[in-house]
């Protein structure tokens, strides 16, 4: 008895084709199937029998050997594939894989194969950077291959690309029409249809009709003619792939099957039975292809990342409103969209009424019925939402784009499935830390002193390099400030497991891969500021592999650095290394000699780059000022300090200097006890001397009040030249100071304030509080530094 073969070209993801494909074979009734997957996942397709797996989930492939190379393959409950597989397991037919195999794919070199971040002209996955963004992969090359590939049919497929900012098909002037054809060729049937979307039409005579075998066959039509027709010249790999089809394809017919379904993506399936394709040519193409070695493992997958707004290259607008499509009977889906709508709003106490879903319905089909839709789609419900339920204001339903259009579902996957060399270390690691990853917020204070604490507080930096945001750091309570003390807030989401996947490219264990990570980084980072806050990390990460290149990596951005404010804002987190070297048991004699380095050019070059700056332009460098001035004085180094106090009196005193940098300088050295009360009431009385123009005056005031308003309460000379000063403004001037001046006192403390407001009631006669000169025994003080020293870490 002959075979009888039936080919079913499908869209990967479709609803429609979803339905359509499990009313096929229910009435073909086939012996096995054949489905477009890779030919090594086969054997982890037994898994779907398990109900412990709930999709949206993903196959992974990925080589052990270089965990760069991975290929994410996302199945849905609305996916043919994942209906198809589930038919077999119900009617006992057999299921086999008969894309080309990942191993093949992994082996395949670099020049058969190129085009796209996968190595060839799939869509990339969405972790891996999307088009336009600065390249996160620093060199090594990630492969993420998909069903979709070069599949005109499927959504997301280079065929859908020539798009718009908005998703619009370029209207076919812009194009010829043998240029069309080649770029898209769906899309430009859908424009002979009086389409401006091939999408749309698409969704409107496929995906939105309810389950029909006889679709198939309409479809393979469409697909043979457009093939025939064109001669589209395919990529080596899509050859390489169609090749392999082709070959298991004749080798399940001579093992004798009756009846034999394939199920592949609609762009592929002409091709795959075409005389004109010979055995000897195909066993040709796919002989001497190198292999690597493949493992597979199934992973909780999004909805989110099953959508395009995740940059998924195979995704769909609406993956929510595409399993209620698949899930209900067409009779009922509009309605029931609509009224979870209503009961979505009304959750968030947003006024939605019975009332206003029924006419929201009638206006989604209203519109459905002036566009000719046999249903309304994703546009015309989220239309007559918009009208009914929101007011005619889409801003407050944005909670319904996020759950009923793109969705928040996420998947699972039974336990005990395969784990990558990264994720089983970490495993090991919570473990032993006793660190359970949960996914409700928890708090986490560590004392770094005690070993468990400081082991903890290691893996939680390194998974933040990795991007992997198991743990928060938040503000250490009072009464706990220290460099020995942490705070952190830990939250496991399940879909944290991708991030740790992901990572998995940077190495086998988390302290190698965030190593590499690190070292990744700072060989792309441009900036000496980057850099140093990168080292800081890695020091509280204890990375200590990756110290020496990042050294390295400062060193020469040091040497080729002149701009000061870099130098200024790469300090303070060098600063912190070093303090964290002595907490974390690192050596950091390398940090040091570069921080020997930076700080006598940042000190020559300051007074400089304070001249001649307004007031928009001295306000971020008086930040980086303060910060330095902080990280100098922790450094304890009286060298470093008397440069850096130079080039602060440099500043006060230069007439060119900025007003707002010239009065923080005179602060910063009066708070230092580097000049007294006398010589900083000379500068102040310089500074509003009536020379000087009110705009500088008023900015010199708002830098030396910057923070703090005991420096008045304390010297009252400092507080009568002030109050002389306002006292001499005309009206007009003073109204105009006013507001500039109420930044500066609105920083002060409340008591601070009432005080001030106090002297100023007072009048000039107002006393000044008594000081009195202490006498200190400094023999028996000097007894209690060492446990200070030992309290504060230092």
């Amino acid at each position: 008895m002959p075979t009888d073969l039936r080919l079913f070209g499908i869209r990967h993801h479709g609803p429609g084709s979803a339905a359509s494909l499990v009313a096929a074979l229910d009435a073909y009734r086939p012996d096995i199937v054949l489905l477009e997957c890779p030919a090594d996942g086969e054997a982890a397709l037994a898994t779907l029998r398990d109900a412990a797996l709930v999709p949206p989930v993903a196959l992974l492939l990925y080589n052990p050997k270089q965990q760069g190379q991975a290929s994410f393959l996302p199945f849905a409950e609305f996916s043919p594939e994942w209906q198809a597989v589930q038919w077999c397991f119900r009617e006992g037919a057999h299921v086999r894989c008969f894309d080309l195999p990942m191993s093949l794919r992994f082996g395949l070199d670099n020049a058969v194969v190129s085009g796209s971040p996968d190595g060839g002209t799939s869509p990339p996955d969405p972790l891996s950077k999307k088009e336009g963004e600065p390249d996160d992969n620093f060199g090594q090359k990630v492969v993420n291959q998909n069903p979709v590939e070069n599949d005109p049919t499927a959504v997301g497929s280079p065929s859908f690309l020539e798009r718009g900012p908005g998703g619009e098909v370029p209207p076919s002037g812009e194009l010829s029409r043998e240029d069309a054809i080649e770029a898209d060729p769906v899309a430009y049937l859908a424009r002979l249809a009086g389409y401006a979307d091939s999408e749309q039409w698409w969704e409107t005579h496929l995906e939105h009709a309810p389950g029909d075998a006889d679709t198939f066959a309409v479809v393979l039509d469409m697909m043979t003619a457009l093939r025939t027709e064109l001669r589209r010249p395919e990529t080596d790999e899509t050859l390489l792939r169609e090749a392999y089809m082709r070959e298991t394809l004749r080798a399940t017919l001579a093992q004798g099957y009756q009846r034999v379904a394939v199920v592949c993506g609609a762009w592929h399936a002409p091709v795959l039975t075409d005389p004109n394709f010979q055995k000897k040519e195909d066993k040709a193409r796919l002989k001497g292809l190198k292999k690597a070695p493949v493992e597979a493992t199934w992973i909780p997958w999004t909805y989110e990342r099953l959508s395009f707004s995740s940059g998924y290259g195979a995704g769909v607008l609406s993956p929510a409103w595409y399993e209620l499509l698949f899930t209900q009977p067409r009779a009922q889906v509009i309605t029931q969209w609509m009224v979870r709508a209503a009961r979505l709003l009304r959750g968030h106490d947003l006024d939605a009424s019975s009332a206003h879903a029924i006419e929201a319905v009638r206006l989604a089909e209203a519109l459905a019925a002036v566009r000719g839709l046999s249903l309304p789609g994703i546009e015309e419900l989220r239309e007559a939402a918009v009208a009914l339920l929101g007011g005619g204001y889409a801003e407050g339903l944005q909670v319904i784009e996020r759950e009923l259009i793109i969705g928040e579902k996420l998947g699972e996957v039974p336990p005990g499935q395969p784990a990558t060399p990264l994720q089983q270390d970490l495993t090991q690691q919570q473990r032993a830390l006793r660190l359970k990853p949960e996914p409700t917020a928890k708090p986490l204070a560590l004392d770094l002193r005690q070993e468990s604490h400081l082991q903890r507080s290691h893996l939680l930096h390194r998974l933040r390099l990795l991007g992997i945001h198991w743990g928060q750091p938040r503000r250490v309570a009072g009464g706990k400030a220290g460099t020995f003390h942490e705070e952190w807030e830990l939250a496991w989401p399940p879909e944290m497991a991708l991030a740790v996947l992901d990572a998995g490219r940077w190495g086998n264990t988390v302290r190698a891969a965030s190593a590499a990570r690190a070292t990744a980084r700072a060989a792309e980072s441009p900036t000496l500021e980057a850099v140093s806050s990168l080292l800081e990390e890695a020091l509280r990460a204890d990375l200590g592999p990756a110290i020496p290149a990042l050294v390295s990596r400062l060193e020469v951005l040091g040497a080729d650095t002149r701009d000061v404010t870099h130098l200024l804002a790469a300090l303070p987190p060098l600063v912190q290394v070093l303090r964290y070297g002595n907490v974390r048991r690192t050596d950091t004699r390398q940090v040091a000699q570069v921080v020997q380095q930076l700080v006598p050019r940042l000190c020559i070059g300051l007074p400089a780059v304070c001249a001649s700056l307004d007031l928009d332009a001295a306000r971020p460098l008086l930040e980086k000022i303060e910060a330095t001035h902080a990280a100098i004085r922790l450094l304890e180094d009286a060298a470093h300090a008397a440069d850096w106090y130079a080039a602060l009196a440099a500043v006060a005193r230069r007439a060119t200097s900025s007003g707002l940098l010239a009065g923080a300088a005179t602060r910063l050295l009066f708070d230092a006890q580097q000049t007294d009360a006398e010589a900083t009431a000379t500068a102040l009385g310089l500074a509003l001397a009536p020379a000087q123009p009110t705009a500088y005056a008023t900015a010199w005031i708002e830098g030396f009040l910057r923070g703090s308003g005991l420096v008045l309460i304390h010297h009252r000379a400092l507080f009568d030249l002030l109050d002389a000063w306002l006292g001499s403004l005309p009206e007009d001037t003073f109204r105009a100071v006013v507001p500039l001046l109420r930044r500066a006192f609105a920083e002060f403390s409340l008591p601070e304030r009432r005080q001030i407001m106090d002297l100023a009631g007072a009048g000039p006669a107002a006393p000044v509080a008594a000081t009195e000169t202490l006498r200190f025994n400094w023999t028996r003080g000097v007894r209690v530094l060492p446990v200070l020293r030992e309290l504060m870490g230092t």
